[in-house]
């Protein structure tokens, strides 16, 4: 089973194609089976984010010790996803907050588990990871104005 990750705006979102073994960062267009995952959200334009993999599995890192090459290779790619998804946010965010919902595949209509507002800065650090049934209001300021701020709503 695969993390789903999914970002909406009031505007359409730009898209950037996912390539095997080329890019670690991509957003798509909802597939069929993913538009029930429209329920979650307060703005109209929704897409897909996917990792080096595809999926959004890769947008998470320092879960567990690195002990040989490959590992080292996945955790290097999943901070590049993880980094570019902040670059994303931080140029979509510019005409008006985003919502994004992570969750398990087959779970795109459950109720959010954790809502959080934040800033681009969230995406990122010594760790990171997409909590399950997790909902963000991504902005440039949080409600207190603070930029790395986590504030739960």
């Amino acid at each position: 089973m695969c993390m789903m990750v999914y970002i909406a705006a009031d505007s359409p979102l730009p898209l950037i194609e996912w390539q095997e073994n080329v890019t670690s960062f991509c957003v798509t267009e909802l597939s069929d089976d993913e538009k029930v995952v429209t329920k979650q959200f307060t703005k109209p334009f929704i897409a897909y984010a996917g990792s080096f993999g595809g999926c959004s599995c890769g947008f998470s890192y320092d879960e567990s010790p690195i002990e040989d090459e490959e590992d080292a290779r996945e955790d290097a790619l999943s901070r590049q996803s993880v980094r570019e998804l902040s670059e994303y946010l931080s140029k979509v965010v510019k005409t008006g907050a985003v919502e994004v919902f992570a969750c398990w595949a087959g779970d795109e209509e459950a109720d959010p588990e954790e809502r959080l507002t934040v800033t681009p800065a969230y995406f990122g650090g010594e760790q990171f990871e997409f909590k399950e049934k997790q909902f963000l209001v991504v902005s440039w300021m949080t409600p207190n104005n603070s930029v790395d701020q986590r504030k739960q709503i």
